[in-house]
């Protein structure tokens, strides 16, 4: 089966002559940050179910989850050192690590902003200083960076000022490793989920939930992690090649830009 050109589509050949389909990526080495969390164990269970080796870094240890501050940079460089021995070079990575806050900046402490940022934005770029040269070595990667919604319309008192900074954070860094590493051909991109059925979103009283699901037009709300994952998964396929430097809203319309 021929590979699609411009002139074959031009001169009228069929879509079904001209793509060629190379079936799922499978065997790569993933590792995701936040892993222990509702959201990091559906994306591990769906990369795994695919056939990738899967490896999660939280501060939770578990099945195929190595016990790490993602904050910190030493256990970052040694958990990447770990992973590399013992599965292979990391070719995807899933930045999903992260902690909310509350109130206003009177309210939010400097060392909670400060822990906010750490978690949520720092991690990111610690563990993105670790993979990147193990991609550009491989020939290309993928990496995913967990933002929110908040970053988009900039975060209330439920989520605090440092958790929508550091997920807008989140958004400008995809951008940024987008445009400095395609000729490394590594895509990356961001995911910014509105409300999910999470044990965060349990955890909140009816009264918050009722008012969340009032700015969300979908009747899909609160979103299901297993369909969030499946988007990040598709971002790390061969078909999401050509996106990079995006931020995927999954929000049910919280937030339309």
């Amino acid at each position: 089966m021929p590979h699609a050109t411009t002139e074959g589509i031009l001169a009228g050949v069929g879509v079904d002559d001209v793509v060629q389909v190379d079936g799922p990526m499978t065997g790569r080495v993933v590792v995701v940050t936040g892993a222990a969390g509702a959201i990091g164990h559906a994306v591990m269970a769906r990369f795994s179910a695919d056939g990738d080796r899967c490896v999660g870094l939280d501060l939770r240890s578990g099945e195929n989850i190595v016990e790490c501050d993602i904050s910190d940079e030493t256990q970052v460089r040694e958990a990447f050192l770990s992973i590399e021995a013992d599965h292979g070079a990391p070719t995807v990575l899933i930045n999903n690590g992260g902690m909310t806050g509350s109130g206003g900046v009177e309210q939010e402490s400097p060392e909670q902003w400060r822990r906010i940022l750490d978690v949520n934005l720092t991690s990111a770029y610690l563990c993105c200083r670790e993979a990147v040269p193990w991609m550009r070595t491989a020939g290309g990667g993928k990496i995913v960076n967990m933002a929110s919604v908040n970053g988009r319309f900039g975060g209330s008192a439920l989520s605090g000022p440092a958790y929508a900074v550091s997920k807008g954070g989140l958004i400008t860094l995809s951008r940024f490793l987008a445009r400095e590493h395609a000729e490394d051909n590594i895509q990356v991109n961001a995911v910014a989920p509105g409300p999910h059925d999470t044990p965060m979103w349990d955890a909140l009283d009816e009264e918050r939930k009722v008012g969340i699901l009032a700015m969300v037009p979908s009747t899909h709300a609160p979103g299901d992690p297993r369909r969030l994952a499946g988007l990040v998964q598709f971002l790390c396929t061969e078909d999401a090649d050509y996106i990079t430097g995006a931020t995927i809203d999954v929000n049910g319309g919280q937030w339309m830009g």
